[in-house]
């Protein structure tokens, strides 16, 4: 990601705070790599593959899944199990989501958007100092109620993140999140 200054500096401020490095990382299954890598991880993932987004990596999640900018502005995650959505409408947005929710993923496969009580079950209440300087910096949304539409509206985004096997030998994504 070369030319988004926002995101350029959150990456900067995560690389060197090793609290919130590893925090993001490890609560998060979020990962900073070398755009080269990403650039490849992504290559592989899409392998005989179309999309109706272009796709531009930004981070991983550990274990193959790629977090992408769409079309310069929406957040993605295609995962390495054939699975794929939009998760925010924006970067603002996604660390927002991304501090308070933990590995975003779980919200697809367990339906913890499908309704405010269930969301709050699983929100973060994140009160070390790492992440309020983090929130503070970067102005992040905090509130569960907030961030639950956001997420959920970032969700329903449409058109939804499609990626479609150009080869019989493949087999189109899923929708990570179904809900309506």
């Amino acid at each position: 990601m070369k030319n988004n200054d926002y995101l350029n500096s959150i990456i900067d401020c995560i690389e060197n705070d090793d609290e919130l490095l590893s925090y993001l990382s490890s609560e998060c299954g979020f990962d900073i790599e070398e755009y080269d890598q990403l650039t490849d991880d992504l290559d592989f993932l899409m392998e005989c593959s179309e999309c109706n987004y272009s796709v531009e990596p930004f981070a991983c999640d550990g274990s193959g899944g790629i977090y992408a900018l769409l079309n310069s502005e929406l957040v993605g995650y295609i995962d390495s199990e054939g699975q794929a959505g939009i998760v925010a409408k924006n970067l603002h947005d996604f660390f927002g989501i991304l501090v308070h929710c933990g590995y975003i993923s779980d919200f697809g496969k367990f339906g913890w958007l499908e309704s405010l009580t269930e969301f709050k079950e699983h929100y973060r209440i994140c009160d070390e100092a790492f992440i309020k300087r983090f929130s503070e910096r970067f102005e992040l949304e905090n509130d569960p109620q907030r961030i639950y539409k956001m997420f959920r509206d970032a969700v329903l985004t449409q058109p939804r993140l499609i990626i479609y096997a150009a080869s019989e030998e493949y087999e189109d994504y899923q929708q990570i999140f179904e809900i309506e």
